[in-house]
């Protein structure tokens, strides 16, 4: 036996399986960050004012869709589709803003949904901060579209959470072609 020729072979071969197996990571690592890349420029839409940065973390940013009028208690509400996002105070004073929800006339337009849409009253949206209980509210009884006023120290950043559904209080029938469409609005005082 030719001890030489098969050990020579032997790294031959570990040679191939180390240059193909380094071919497979940088490819692997290179897919990886560029579909991270991609997600996360679809996910965090980002609004900036002079003092304030908003960051929606869901795919659809701000953008608030009910397609199905299903009514549900507040406690199945509670556990409905996240919309979050975080408030960030980049100056160096206390920043004074206001979080609302309005409607998205762009959509309803699109949709051609104006006089489809469902009632203010009946549908429910919940609030809070991370670490707080939510607060819940129903949409007709929102003055201005305003659901909160917050200050925000300097260089300090709040977490949101939003829910929104459609309450089982519903006395009439509801037809199901109903939609809405709304925006997380997010405004520096």
């Amino acid at each position: 036996m030719n001890y030489a020729y098969y050990k020579k072979l032997q790294m031959k071969e570990l040679k191939k399986n180390i240059i193909f197996i380094t071919c497979i990571l940088v490819i692997a690592t290179l897919s990886t960050y560029f579909i991270y890349n991609d997600f996360k420029e679809e996910r965090d839409k980002i609004l900036n004012s002079k003092s304030i940065e908003v960051i929606y973390h869901e795919k659809e940013g701000n953008k608030v869709d009910i397609t199905k009028v299903t009514p549900v208690s507040d406690y199945v509400g509670l556990s409905s589709k996240i919309y979050s996002f975080t408030v960030k105070n980049n100056s160096n004073k206390t920043v004074e803003y206001t979080i609302g929800i309005v409607e998205n006339k762009v959509e309803v337009e699109k949709d051609d949904c104006k006089s489809n849409q469902i009632p203010l009253n009946i549908i429910k949206v919940a609030i809070h901060e991370k670490g707080e209980v939510s607060d819940i509210y129903n949409m007709d009884d929102i003055d201005n579209g305003i659901i909160r006023t917050v200050k925000l120290k300097p260089k300090e950043e709040k977490d949101y959470k939003m829910r929104f559904w459609i309450s089982n209080d519903i006395t009439t029938t509801i037809n199901n072609k109903l939609h809405y469409h709304g925006l997380i609005d997010v405004k520096e005082k």
